[in-house]
C-alpha cells in the first residue's frame, strides 16, 4: 500500500512552484551577501531545499558552504554543513556516508555546547537507522532528540521527532503505539497552527485505520486532511488525500466512491501535472474498472498509468500496472497478453524484490562490519598506546642509565652496551609479535568476511524460492480464474517452469545451519544447552531473529503468515523465560 511513502513525500516536500520560489529567493539573497558565516548559513539553506529535486545541487552548494566556513574558522557552519552531507548520502541511499556524516556533525556540536544542533544530528541519524530496519538504535536516537527539543521549549520538532517515532512503530506492525504517536504529533501541529504538518499527520493517522480496517474512521481522517490542504489550494496535498481515500474504498469494494475520487484527483492535476500522482490516480482506475468487470475501462487507465510510469521511471507503480493489465486481459479471455503481462509482472516484482533485500542485506552486514572493525581498531589503538608507554619507559630508564653510567669507570661501559642490546632485541621482538597479531586478525577478517557473503547468498536464495513460489500461487489464480485446463495452456507452462525452477534454487535448512555458524559459531549447540526444551523450530526461529530479519521477511523464509510469526516469537520468549521488558533480539544477541 502507497499510503505511508506518499505521506511521507507530503511531509517533506512542498509543491514544485512553491519551492522553485523559495530556491530562487534565497539564490537571490546570497548573491547579494558578502562571505561571512551568514553566507555559509544561506548556502546550506539552498542545499537543504535540493535534495528531493536536484540533490547534485545540495552536494555542490554544502562543499562550497564547508569550505567556506573552514576558510573563516566557523565551526557551527562546518557542523551544519555535514548535516547538508548526510541529507545527499541519505538521499542516495548510502546510509554509510550519511551515517558518517551526521556522526561529525554530531560530534562539533557536542564541542561546541550546542544541544539544538546536537539533537537535529541525531534525530536525522534515526531516520537513516529507521530505513535500515535497525529499530532499536533509531528509537534511541529519537527518544534523546525528543528529550532536548522538549527541554529547549521547541514544539515544531518535538511534533517532528513524535511523528517519526510514529512511522517506527508502523514499520514494526505496533499500529497502536503508532497511532497514539501520530495523533500526539497532531495535536502539538494544530496548537502552533501549522495546518500543512498537520494535515500530513491525519494522512498518517488514515494510515494506521486502514491497516487496522478500520475504514470509516480512515476515510473521516483523510477527509479532514484534504479539507485543511483545500483551505491552503495546495494542490499536491489534494491529489495525495484524493488517491488514499480511492484506495481505501476499493478496500471496501465501494467501487462508485472510488471512482469519484480517482476521477476528480485527475482533474486537479490537469493543472498541476504530477506524473507520479497520475500513474496512481490511472493505477487506482483500473482497479475500480476491474472490480466493476469493465474489463475494457480497465485496460485503457492501466495502459495509462503504464506509458506514464515507463516515461517517468517509476518501477513500483509499473509493475502494479502490468499486474492491472494481466487480470483485465484475463476478464477478456485474451490469454496471450494475460500472459504476456503476467510475465511482465512477475520479472519486475523479482527484480524488484531481489534490489529491495540485497540493499537491506549489505546494510545491515556492512553496520555490522563497521562495527566490528570500529571494535578492532579500538583494541589495536589501546595494544598501540601499551606499547608506546613500555618503550618510553625503556627509554627514560635506558637516560637515566647512560647518566649514571657515564660517570662510573670504564669496566661499566662493557655493560651499557650489553644492556643496550638486549633492549634493542626485545623492541623488535615486541614489533614482529605485533606485526604478526596484525595479520593473524586480517586473516579472520577475511575469513568472516567470506563466510558473511556466504549467509548471505544463501539467505536471498531462500527468499527467493519463496517469491517463486508465491508466483506460482499467483499463476495458478489466474489459470483458475479464467477457467481454462486446456493442457497446453501457456499459464500452465509458466506454472510447470515456475516449479522446475522453484526445485533448483531449493536449499534444505542444514545448509543454511552451516553458513550460519560459520559466522556464528556455536550458536545453536550454546542456545539448546541453556533451552533443552526448543524445537528444531524455535531453533531456526531464534536464527532468523538474530540476523535482525523482520516480521515479513521471517514469514517469507519460513512460509507462513507475519501473524504466525508473531505467535511463535511469543511462544519463543515463553519457552526463555524472558521478563516482559526484555527485549528477545538483545537476549539472542548475547548467546
Amino acid at each position: 500500500m502507497k499510503i505511508c511513502r506518499i505521506a511521507l513525500l507530503s511531509l517533506l516536500t512542498t509543491s514544485l512552484f512553491a519551492q522553485t520560489s523559495k530556491i530562487d529567493s534565497l539564490v537571490n539573497v546570497l548573491s547579494q551577501t558578502k562571505a561571512d558565516t551568514a553566507k555559509v548559513n544561506l548556502m546550506v539553506d539552498i542545499a537543504t531545499e535540493y535534495w528531493a529535486s536536484e540533490p547534485d545541487k545540495t552536494l555542490s552548494y554544502t562543499q562550497k558552504a564547508l569550505d567556506l566556513a573552514k576558510k573563516i574558522g566557523y565551526l557551527r557552519g562546518e557542523a551544519k554543513s555535514y548535516q547538508g552531507f548526510g541529507i545527499y548520502y541519505w538521499q542516495k541511499n548510502d546510509y554509510t556516508k550519511s551515517l558518517a556524516s551526521y556522526e561529525q556533525s554530531k560530534k562539533m556540536y557536542s564541542d561546541l555546547k550546542d544541544q539544538l544542533g546536537f539533537g537535529k544530528a541525531i534525530s536525522n541519524m534515526g531516520l537513516v537507522y529507521g530505513e535500515q530496519g535497525n529499530y532499536d538504535l533509531a528509537l534511541d536516537n529519537y527518544q534523546h532528540a525528543l528529550s532536548i527539543f522538549q527541554e529547549s521549549g521547541d514544539e515544531r520538532r518535538v511534533a517532528s521527532v513524535v511523528n517519526s517515532i510514529g512511522n517506527v512503530y508502523k514499520n514494526q506492525k505496533n499500529f497502536e503505539e503508532a497511532l497514539r504517536s501520530y495523533q500526539q504529533a497532531m495535536a502539538i501541529w494544530t496548537k502552533v497552527d501549522d495546518k500543512k504538518s498537520a494535515a500530513g499527520a491525519l494522512i498518517n493517522i488514515a494510515s494506521i485505520y486502514t491497516k487496522q480496517k478500520k475504514f470509516d474512521a480512515a476515510i473521516t481522517s483523510a477527509n479532514k486532511a484534504l479539507a485543511l490542504f483545500e483551505s491552503f489550494q495546495d494542490s499536491n496535498g489534494q491529489i495525495i488525500c484524493l488517491n488514499n481515500t480511492g484506495e481505501i474504498y476499493i478496500q471496501k469494494h465501494d467501487y462508485p466512491q472510488a471512482q469519484l475520487r480517482y476521477e476528480r484527483a485527475l482533474k486537479i492535476n490537469e493543472t498541476f501535472q504530477s506524473k507520479r500522482l497520475m500513474v496512481t490516480s490511472y493505477n487506482g482506475l483500473g482497479q475500480v474498472y476491474t472490480g466493476l468487470h469493465l474489463a475494457e475501462k480497465a485496460i485503457e487507465s492501466f495502459q495509462k498509468a503504464k506509458t506514464l510510469a515507463l516515461n517517468a521511471g517509476i518501477r513500483p507503480a509499473l509493475q502494479h500496472s502490468y499486474q492491472g493489465l494481466a487480470t483485465a486481459f484475463g476478464e477478456k479471455r485474451d490469454y496471450a497478453n494475460a500472459f504476456h503481462f503476467q510475465q511482465l509482472a512477475s520479472s519486475l516484482k523479482d527484480s524488484l524484490f531481489n534490489a529491495e533485500n540485497s540493499s537491506k542485506i549489505t546494510n545491515l552486514r556492512v553496520h555490522y562490519e563497521s562495527e566490528k572493525k570500529q571494535h578492532e581498531i579500538q583494541l589495536l589503538q589501546n595494544e598501540k598506546d601499551l606499547g608506546y608507554a613500555h618503550r618510553n619507559m625503556l627509554a627514560l630508564g635506558l637516560v637515566c642509565g647512560l647518566i649514571v653510567l657515564g660517570l662510573a669507570f670504564n669496566r661499566q661501559r662493557l655493560k651499557v652496551q650489553k644492556d643496550h642490546q638486549i633492549h634493542i632485541a626485545q623492541q623488535a621482538l615486541t614489533q614482529n609479535e605485533l606485526l604478526n597479531r596484525q595479520e593473524r586478525e586480517q586473516q579472520l577478517i577475511s575469513e568472516l568476511e567470506f563466510r558473511n557473503k556466504a549467509l548471505t547468498t544463501h539467505t536471498l536464495n531462500l527468499i527467493q524460492k519463496n517469491s517463486i513460489l508465491e508466483d506460482i500461487r499467483q499463476t495458478i489464480s489466474l489459470a483458475l480464474k479464467t477457467r481454462q485446463s486446456e493442457e497446453h495452456n501457456p499459464l500452465f507452462s509458466r506454472l510447470i517452469n515456475l516449479i522446475d525452477y522453484s526445485f533448483n534454487l531449493d536449499k534444505d535448512w542444514d545448509e543454511f545451519k552451516m553458513y550460519f555458524e560459520g559466522v556464528h559459531k556455536d550458536f545453536f549447540f550454546k542456545l539448546k544447552q541453556q533451552n533443552p526444551d526448543l524445537s528444531s523450530g524455535e531453533l531456526r526461529l531464534s536464527a532468523l531473529i538474530r540476523l535482525n530479519l523482520n516480521l515479513k521477511e521471517s514469514a517469507t523464509l519460513l512460509n507462513i503468515a507475519p501473524d504466525s510469526v508473531k505467535t511463535a516469537r511469543h511462544r519463543l520468549r515463553k519457552k526463555l523465560n524472558l521478563p516482559e521488558d526484555s527485549n528477545l533480539t538483545d537476549y539472542l544477541m548475547t548467546i
